[in-house]
């Protein structure tokens, strides 16, 4: 029998053959350049409000136009990548603002079928310059063939010369099977008592590009980072192999930045060469006396899992105790020439928003956590029966690329112990945003800019910085709100991300949802879900004819920080279930429910708060879910370009990080009127309403209105001739309050209800 090579010796003959250029170390690994000078028009397949000049191409001050470069498409020149392709580009030139600078890619496999323009966001993780702007890592499908890039600058960015640009692809290739199952095995060694150092997997093994050890200084400051990319992959030590590739190539730097990684499943890997102590490149330039931490996907909003969050705590509370830092407190570091706090993120040297609101928002429970092991001896540790390993979710892409009608979505949901809720979400491209069909029980704001799709009553709002803020700290019963339609039987997740501003006061704030009527002070018929920083307590509010009813109460952490606040509720049985972050704060079950609701309202109390993210999802029951699709204003999906969203989770309280799955339409030939279903034009209504519908016969039509409590407020018969109708009945809607009603049509042919939004 042949004497098998330790794997060890293996990894170091393969990182020998890399280190040397002799053959890439992992089968499918290759980096492939397009190097483009913008020195005549050879590239572009169109140029906008920009100048050919010998240097390079000039942006014009123009009015009419915006300056916009295309790209010609061009094939991307690397042979079976896998398991995925990571692309980022460099732009060269002067008087570059990343701030003014939008970056549009679009793909295909075989370059004519073309998906739709998607944005690469310029890299606000690290440090940009005027002459040198580096595009975030986009991670393609390792079928994608060909790509075509779209430069748009701001109007009046004149001067704006552009010389060169290099576009970078990556393929990690796959880590062998051997490798992976010793990073699973990584991820379940615990940590010894005296805070040892916790299992790490070393460069050799994740397969590093050879680099001498950095230089080392004394740390005194530990930074977190998150690694802003996608929050799933099939393998983390190929998204690690990516991001060196990324930060050698695309940033200029010697080596990997950060110090460690860490991925969702609470692995550890090696970052910089030199250890715990080497200086990196992740801290605005100013890395003596730091260790980076990195945490692998995009925290900008969802909070890390439990599993990386364990790891994170390990981690620091070994470098803490081994080099005795204080984890809760602070000292001077001339980063930002004051003290800083030991345990800080890498926004608190003013460059980035990393580690993102909700990578930032775990750091303050992060020191306490840290400084309780190290006090401890790093005895404390998970009970081992509790479950901490959040679930998964993914969504398969249907067979079809392009969808012409209604079509059913695959998931896959997977966890430690089994899923216990499933939810999906259903998005619609609108310019550069996402919004949901409302009329459905969908609902999406990320407040890019104002969508109109929502209304202001008392308080201060506004959209600063793609986030909604209110600043009244006068009102005690401010009110955002949007119609959406609460119709169904299954459960509803909602979801938003919030950051309280005010450090005085009740710092009060929460949501209601299943609201009958928005503008009233209490909102008709509907639940308060609401926080309260004056004592630390949540509470579940019923309010029954506008009148605020006390249903519930515990106890809650509330600070300054970011944070995810979740609430699911069940029209059926009338369960609401209230988080924050992974951790289920309050349960209650309302033994004569609230079947349906018009809207869903934001409310604060003499409160400054930030919000994000407003979501509603729908419950599914299992691993598909059927998605309408077509210009009808009844279906979930009407626009040429949509998401279809998924989130799990298990009975732990543990969240799934969200499943994404980028979906195209062509629904050809627009509705006409020549259709046997009763339909509503415009919904939601305003001023006017027209119903259309095939009439068979000619005879008398009825048509009454009905609010949701069953009371008829609208009853109108007129004789109608046989053929294709339109009725308005814009005079009779216009006396009706905002609310949502029901349509009814009826005849001795046709009997049909129709639901009606009045705004």
């Amino acid at each position: 029998m042949k004497k098998r090579t330790p794997l060890s010796l293996l990894c170091l003959l393969l990182l020998l053959f890399k280190s040397y250029g002799q053959q890439p170390i992992f089968k499918g690994e290759a980096t492939a350049t397009k190097t483009i000078s913008f020195r005549n028009d050879s590239q572009l397949e169109k140029r906008t409000a920009f100048s050919l000049e010998k240097e390079g191409i000039t942006s014009n001050d123009t009015e009419l136009y915006q300056p916009e470069l295309v790209l010609k498409p061009f094939k991307i020149p690397l042979k079976k990548p896998k398991p995925f392709l990571s692309t980022y580009s460099v732009w060269s030139g002067q008087h570059l603002d990343h701030t003014t600078t939008t970056l549009h890619y679009r793909t295909s496999k075989n370059g004519k079928s073309w998906s739709g323009w998607k944005q690469a966001v310029f890299d606000g993780h690290q440090e940009q310059s005027s002459d040198r702007i580096v595009s975030k890592m986009v991670f393609l499908d390792a079928k994608v063939r060909y790509i075509q890039y779209k430069l748009v600058l701001a109007k009046g960015s004149s001067a704006t010369r552009i010389q060169s640009a290099e576009i970078f692809h990556y393929s990690p290739g796959d880590t062998p099977r051997k490798i992976k199952k010793q990073l699973k095995a990584s991820a379940k060694n615990a940590v010894a008592a005296g805070c040892s150092k916790p299992s790490v997997v070393s460069r050799s093994q994740w397969g590093a590009t050879f680099r001498n050890p950095a230089a080392s200084s004394t740390v005194s400051h530990l930074i977190v980072h998150h690694e802003f990319g996608s929050n799933s992959s099939s393998d983390w030590a190929a998204r690690v192999r990516a991001v060196q590739n990324f930060h050698i190539n695309g940033n200029g730097w010697s080596d990997i930045g950060y110090n460690f990684l860490v991925d969702p499943n609470g692995v550890i890997y090696e970052g910089r060469a030199g250890g715990d102590n080497a200086i990196g490149a992740h801290f605005c330039g100013t890395n003596r006396n730091t260790m980076g931490v990195c945490m692998m996907g995009d925290y900008s909003s969802v909070t890390p899992t439990n599993a990386t969050q364990q790891a994170l705590k390990n981690l620091l509370a070994w470098k803490a105790d081994k080099d005795n830092i204080n984890p809760e407190g602070a000292s001077f570091h001339y980063s930002v020439n004051r003290s800083l706090t030991h345990i800080a993120g890498h926004r608190d040297a003013g460059c980035s928003v990393c580690p993102g609101n909700g990578g930032y928002g775990i750091l303050p429970g992060l020191r306490s956590d840290v400084g309780a092991l190290v006090s401890n001896g790093c005895s404390v540790a998970p009970s081992p029966t509790a479950d901490t390993v959040p679930p998964t979710t993914a969504i398969d892409a249907p067979a079809e690329t392009v969808q012409t009608g209604d079509f059913t979505v695959t998931f896959s949901d997977n966890d430690n112990v089994g899923v216990t809720r499933r939810f999906y979400q259903v998005l619609e491209q609108y310019g550069s945003g996402f919004l949901a069909n409302r009329n459905n029980g969908f609902f999406n704001e990320n407040f890019n800019q104002d969508n109109g799709v929502y209304d202001i009553g008392a308080g201060n709002w506004s959209i600063t910085d793609q986030r909604l803020k209110q600043s009244d700290i006068v009102s005690d019963n401010t009110l955002w709100s949007s119609y959406l339609i609460q119709d169904s039987d299954l459960p509803y997740l909602y979801e938003f991300s919030a950051k309280v501003t005010s450090t005085t006061g009740p710092r009060k704030f929460g949501i209601h949802i299943m609201a009958s009527d928005r503008t009233l002070p209490q909102r008709g018929d509907s639940y308060l879900i609401w926080f309260s920083g004056e004592d630390n307590k949540v509470r579940i509010y019923e309010t029954d004819n506008d009148v605020l009813n006390f249903r519930a109460i515990s106890d809650v952490s509330l600070d300054n920080d970011w944070a995810k606040y979740r609430v699911t509720y069940s029209p059926a049985y009338g369960v609401v279930r209230v988080w924050k972050n992974n951790t289920l704060l309050l349960s209650w079950t309302d033994t004569s429910p609230i079947r349906t609701g018009g809207a869903i309202s934001l409310r604060t109390n003499k409160t400054a708060i930030t919000f994000d993210d407003l979501k509603v999802y729908h419950y599914r029951a299992g691993s598909s879910a059927v998605v309408s699709a077509g210009v009808e204003s009844n279906k979930d999906l009407r626009t040429t370009t949509g998401k279809i969203k998924s989130m799990v989770r298990d009975e732990a309280g543990n969240w799934s990080v969200a499943g994404n799955l980028d979906v195209t339409t062509n629904f050809g030939a627009s509705l006409t009127a020549n259709t046997n279903q009763l339909l509503l034009y415009p919904n939601a209504v305003t001023h006017t309403a027209m119903l259309r519908w095939e009439q068979p016969r000619s005879g008398a039509v009825s048509v009454a209105i009905y609010d949701l409590q069953g009371k008829q407020v609208v009853q109108t018969t007129s004789q109608i001739s046989k053929g294709n109708k339109q009725l308005d009945i814009s005079s009779d809607i216009a006396t009706l309050p905002p609310g949502v009603y029901m349509v009814n049509l009826s005849s001795e042919w046709h009997n049909e209800t129709i639901k009606m939004v009045k705004q």
